[in-house]
């Protein structure tokens, strides 16, 4: 599972490019406290589950249920590859989740040059360099 996670993020350069200027962004927000919840939800489910027949079946319900409502983009392991959630409302108003390595200190001004295009609502920041 590690490994197709690592290996999705060698696509993300072939994404559709978009910047945002300092200036677009309104505010920036963790979308940690979103998003752990859900993830030790999961853990304390298999940590239930006796048999292992019923354990692949509950997650391979939770991974249709999540493929579904478009959530297997907030994948935990990328997590674990040194990814961090954001919520950025940019200019329009408009909430969008921004995956990004680097550590952005909240209340910052912080611009996204080198974004790429998950879906209309969710981003993921490819900029090598410092912290913002």
């Amino acid at each position: 599972s590690l490994a197709l996670t690592w290996a999705t993020t060698w696509t993300f350069g072939r994404l559709e490019k978009l910047e945002m200027c300092a200036g677009n962004i309104q505010v920036v927000e963790s979308a940690d406290a979103t998003f752990v919840p859900m993830y030790f939800a999961y853990v304390f489910v298999g940590v239930s589950i006796q048999s292992l027949a019923s354990l692949a079946f509950c997650y391979a319900l939770l991974a249709v249920i999540c493929f579904l409502a478009q959530t297997y983009f907030f994948n935990s392991l990328f997590y674990v590859l040194g990814y961090k959630y954001y919520f950025v409302t940019n200019s329009a108003g408009r909430k969008l989740l921004v995956m990004s390595r680097r550590h952005i200190q909240l209340g910052a001004d912080v611009e996204f040059r080198d974004l790429r295009r998950l879906n209309d609502f969710t981003y993921v920041d490819i900029e090598k360099g410092k912290n913002a």
